[in-house]
């Protein structure tokens, strides 16, 4: 197989404001890039995975802003399809301390993947590969692109490479009973299905109590791995009955976004490392803490200081 990983999907243009200010009184923006998927192929491509990614993005500086510095983390960018129809899709992000929630504000409707079809894809790139990871986001942008997760999922069980779905949910995208009634199917066809509670006591009505959330999930998806992750209380991965759990990692926060797609980024390196669950849960809670320290969406870390946490702890220490 020429890759690990290969993911599909839009990234966009993330624009803050510095200070936990409001975009209204902000003077200047931080510009940075986000996509789930493409946060996952940068996090296992400086773990050491060879992964790619595909997208369609327009050819202007926004859009090569986003080729170039998912390229400069060692992903393979070489199968984006470029257009000038359309435009790159933007999303602004208020940070708050409570009271006050992270705020985000999408700008992306008739952005390019929006157009994305069957026709685009070359499909012997995209299954040359050991794995293949989608998220509920991409089903959600357009008719054209659901149609292209759902065959990209097919088509990977066809050729015996594992599927990766992560619900992802997100209501300013679509309703809870539309997406429950697309990606459920979607959940039922892959190998690991990645999920929060929130998103599973919304989508799919399971109750917040954890053993029963486990027992209805494990009920509802009984032939996929399930890694669920529950906030504080730590995640869990359900497999053929079986259930393993692993206590959160304790972690500073500087920016939780990209968070999610870090714990799935070091649970599929343990599954493809040996298909070790507790040792997925380890590197997925481990992973996820470092990038809960680091703003912006990406992991900007290493396989050393991967295996240092899990070794030693966060020491937090000042390294000289």
């Amino acid at each position: 197989m020429k890759y690990d990983v290969v993911t599909l999907a839009e990234t966009m243009i993330r624009l803050s404001p510095p200070d936990n200010q409001r975009i209204e009184q902000a003077e200047y923006l931080y510009l940075k890039i986000g996509g789930a998927e493409s946060n996952v192929a940068v996090d296992l491509a400086r773990l050491g995975l060879k992964t790619a990614w595909v997208s369609r993005l327009v050819d202007n500086p926004l859009g090569r802003r986003i080729v170039s510095e998912i390229r400069a983390h060692g992903v393979d960018t070489s199968n984006v399809l470029w257009t000038q129809e359309g435009r790159v899709g933007t999303y602004f992000i208020e940070f708050g301390k409570r009271p006050r929630p992270i705020h985000v504000t999408y700008d992306r409707a008739g952005s390019a993947i929006t157009q994305l079809s069957l026709e685009h894809i070359d499909w012997e790139v995209l299954l040359h590969t050991r794995l293949v990871h989608v998220t509920g986001i991409t089903v959600a942008l357009s008719e054209s692109c659901a149609q292209v997760v759902n065959v990209l999922i097919d088509r990977a069980r066809e050729a015996n490479v594992t599927v990766s779905f992560d619900v992802n949910y997100r209501s300013k995208l679509w309703s809870p009973e539309v997406a429950s009634r697309k990606l459920k199917p979607m959940c039922g066809k892959a190998d690991i299905l990645f999920i929060s509670s929130h998103d599973a006591e919304t989508l799919f009505g399971c109750e917040s109590q954890r053993d029963k959330m486990i027992d209805s999930l494990g009920t509802m998806f009984p032939s996929q791995t399930i890694a669920v992750t529950m906030g504080g209380a730590g995640p869990v991965c359900i497999h053929r009955g079986e259930v393993y759990s692993e206590p959160l990692c304790p972690a500073e926060e500087v920016d939780r976004v990209g968070t999610g797609d870090a714990f799935a980024s070091g649970f599929l390196l343990g599954y493809l490392e040996g298909k070790d669950w507790p040792l997925c849960l380890k590197y997925g809670n481990a992973l996820a803490a470092i990038k809960y320290s680091i703003p912006g969406d990406l992991a900007i870390t290493t396989r050393d200081e991967l295996d240092d946490l899990l070794a030693h702890g966060g020491r937090g220490d000042i390294e000289r």
